[in-house]
């Protein structure tokens, strides 16, 4: 339930506005302007913000971000004595909170990611995450090839702007990065064909188009079903797959800290239910399931312990 604070004046830090939420500080570390989902400094006053909606995040639903700022780079005044501009937001935050916050005018400039690609405005910083900090540069104007891949398995679709020299094995990757997806076990197809040669670029396969869409499928012959409290989640797995890597991927997908992975167990849900060990196999909790289901239930639990 949101929290409404009556304050006299607006000369008060954030840091005092995060004491009078008496929010956990065991829990709880910050403060994220609900306009840009920026983490706000303790000690920014709130007569300097436009907003006065807040967002209490905790430590590990952050990220840092640096924007490099090159001198041809002329069309927007931001932090014109630095090259670079270092922020912290939350992993939810989208590329367009990030030209909000810093007043890019998307019309005439980007936010280039891996020196090979723009990311759509919708795309969510949790994507880039794995690395710190997430780093882009401010280019002027845009890529000129834009990409549209479908996940065939729940028909979202991403976008986003590269040039024809991309690769089919780069797309891939970007794909899988951007849908949060294990790239051992995905493929792009194009009309029904699936692109068997990841070396081949956009260029070679037609350097006429503007725009190309693809589609994401998975090649994994089975599937593990996790559920954890009231959230499924679905992940493709080999015969090879080890439960310790079904933990850690469900984590991830659920946005759990990872550093207490060892606290977690997988259960498998057979006629009886069964603890799987970290280091077994698919394969192992496969011979727990004697009608051979392509997806394999699984309960993970917290150890309290």
């Amino acid at each position: 339930q949101p929290l409404q604070i009556l304050l006299s004046n607006r000369n008060t830090t954030i840091e005092h506005i995060f004491q009078l939420t008496q929010a956990s500080i065991d829990i709880y570390k910050y403060l994220a302007s609900n306009y840009s989902k920026k983490i706000l400094d303790y000690n920014e006053k709130l007569s300097n913000l436009i907003d006065t909606k807040f967002i209490l995040v905790k430590e590990y639903e952050t990220c840092l971000v640096s924007i490099e700022k090159p001198k041809t780079s002329q069309l927007i005044d931001i932090d014109d004595e630095n090259k670079e501009i270092h922020q912290r937001f939350t992993i939810f935050a989208t590329i367009g909170d990030i030209c909000r916050e810093n007043q890019i005018d998307i019309d005439h400039q980007n936010l280039l990611y891996s020196e090979d690609f723009v990311a759509s405005i919708e795309t969510q910083l949790i994507c880039f995450s794995s690395i710190s900090p997430i780093r882009f540069t401010l280019i002027n104007g845009n890529l000129p090839i834009t990409v549209i891949i479908v996940n065939m398995e729940d028909q979202q679709s991403i976008k986003f702007y590269c040039s024809l020299t991309i690769t089919v094995k780069r797309l891939s990757f970007i794909a899988c990065q951007l849908f949060g997806l294990n790239r051992n076990y995905y493929r792009l197809m194009q009309v029904d064909c699936l692109l068997d040669d990841e070396e081949v670029s956009l260029d070679d396969i037609d350097s006429t188009m503007s725009q190309f869409q693809f589609q994401l499928i998975s090649t994994a012959s089975k599937n593990s079903s996790v559920r954890y409290g009231d959230q499924t989640v679905v992940l493709p797995c080999s015969n090879e797959t080890l439960a310790a890597t079904i933990i850690k991927e469900t984590l991830q997908k659920l946005h759990v800290p990872q550093e207490n992975c060892h606290i977690y167990e997988l259960m498998a849900l057979a006629d009886d239910r069964t603890a799987i060990e970290s280091d077994m196999s698919i394969d192992d909790a496969y011979e727990l399931f004697p009608a051979r289901p392509t997806t394999i239930p699984f309960e993970l639990i917290k150890n309290t312990e």
